[in-house]
């Protein structure tokens, strides 16, 4: 059952709100069951400051944290691994489709070391930390539409083994300008998003 998954814990910074939080069964058959807990943040600080300069009531920064259990429970393999990674990554595009994100495009993907406290996709710190789990993250390229502009977005989603039938997801995104850019660096919304990505437990 949905309700015997506990939901995903992540760190956020302060100016952040909880906005959602879902049980769901995406995937059951007879042999296989797939429940996840699913929690949705977003930046209502700059919610806020958009609606003061632009006519719009929608946050483009968000992140989301997600647990999956499978069941039966089986430890992870290559081909269960790639199979949810797929599956969530196509999942992933279609919710930035649904939140207003358009020409969506896949940019790469990095290695990605969970709960390092390092930049995540800095290549130069593979085999730093072997005891970490590693996995990729993948960083698309979108635009949103403001007044009549189109404004450009990033976005990074991940997902890695958490135990045996037990995956944890992660992502979310971020404008590249806002109409208001002294309040806003993207960098810093970059480094915010992936410090969230890595604390999720």
């Amino acid at each position: 059952m949905a309700s015997d998954v506990p939901p995903p814990t992540l760190d956020v910074p302060d100016g952040w709100r909880l906005v959602s939080e879902e049980l769901t069964t995406p995937f059951d058959v007879r042999v296989v069951t797939v429940t996840a807990n699913t929690r949705i943040y977003e930046d209502v600080g700059l919610r806020e400051r958009l609606a003061d300069v632009a006519d719009t009531a929608v946050t483009w920064r968000f992140v989301f944290a997600s647990r999956l259990r499978i069941r039966p429970a089986n430890p992870p393999s290559r081909g269960l691994s790639k199979l949810v990674t797929d599956r969530a990554n196509s999942r992933f595009v279609d919710v930035l489709g649904e939140r207003g994100f358009e020409s969506i495009d896949r940019a790469d993907s990095r290695r990605f070391d969970v709960g390092a406290d390092r930049d995540p996709t800095d290549d130069t710190s593979a085999g730093a930390d072997a005891t970490l789990p590693v996995t990729e993250a993948t960083r698309y390229r979108a635009r949103v539409r403001l007044d009549g502009r189109s404004v450009p977005v990033e976005a990074y989603f991940a997902a890695w083994a958490a135990g045996d039938g037990e995956y944890l997801l992660g992502g979310g995104a971020y404008p590249l300008s806002v109409p208001d850019p002294e309040s806003f660096d993207p960098e810093r919304a970059r480094d915010e998003l992936l410090s969230m990505m890595r604390s999720i437990r």
